[in-house]
């Protein structure tokens, strides 16, 4: 089926999405210069953009950001692996498919949130309990995707895998990781940006031990002070971020163009 949707070029699309960001800016100032509410509860782009880079001089929302990316990486790459490995098992047996199958639509649902306080009860307040929240909120979208991108290759290649007897090795690298690499890009896409939300969301509940803490708990300390524009720009900091990995890592798949 062929779309009729008109698909801009990268240089149309960047330019499109910088008008549209610039017209939220030039939306945000005039609201906040309009008098209609106080500086304290919507602060002018000056005020967020001065508490911007003081952040960023003293170090502390570098620090903050990159360990929280460091922390999603790491539930990401421990949730492939794990996903990986459903895959393979459910195309081995029949029955472990079904038990994954229904563990997905058990615990997919449940929002890293919700299943916190029985994290913390059998970890504590660890940093091994937020990494099993964020492989909790990643590992499901990876799996999803996988399983349907190597149902798909199976029902498409497998009568060219038996004439040809290719060897397992063949098929699992030409087959099935070089056919499913646009489905993982963008499951990883879907994944990076549901264990963002997990990591913040933790985070902002309560501090994890220790001072090596990211972005969520520098909105919630600068909510706590009253420091308006430093959490706005905690904000900024991770709108930054999806954009950045959404645009050099996760976007431009096939899978992608798909939608």
């Amino acid at each position: 089926m062929r779309s009729s949707e008109k698909k801009l070029s990268k240089g149309n699309k960047l330019f499109a999405r910088m008008v549209f960001m610039i017209v939220l800016l030039v939306i945000w100032e005039i609201a906040a210069r309009s008098g209609r509410f106080p500086d304290a509860l919507f602060p002018g782009l000056v005020d967020i953009s001065r508490s911007f880079i003081d952040l960023m001089a003293n170090g502390e929302l570098i620090m903050k950001t990159l360990y929280s990316i460091g922390m999603v990486f790491l539930a990401m790459a421990l949730s492939l692996v794990l996903a990986a490995g459903m895959a393979a098992i459910s195309r081995v047996s029949a029955y472990a498919r079904e038990f994954i199958v229904l563990l997905q639509s058990i615990l997919s649902p449940l929002p890293g949130i919700a299943v916190l306080p029985i994290v913390i009860l059998w970890l504590g307040v660890t940093r091994r309990a937020m990494v099993l929240i964020m492989v909790h909120a990643t590992l499901w979208p990876l799996w999803a995707q996988l399983d349907l991108s190597v149902a798909r290759l199976g029902s498409r290649y497998g009568r060219f895998m038996e004439s040809f007897r290719l060897d397992r090795w063949t098929r699992f690298w030409h087959i099935y990781v070089q056919g499913s690499a646009d489905d993982l890009k963008s499951a990883l896409g879907i994944s990076w940006s549901r264990g963002w939300r997990a990591l913040i969301s933790v985070e902002m509940v309560f501090g994890m031990v220790g001072s090596r803490t990211g972005l969520g708990w520098l909105i919630f300390e600068r909510r706590m002070y009253m420091d308006t524009p430093g959490l706005l720009a905690g904000l900024v900091t991770i709108a930054i971020c999806g954009i950045l990995f959404e645009s050099l890592l996760f976007g431009g798949g096939k899978a992608n163009e798909a939608y």
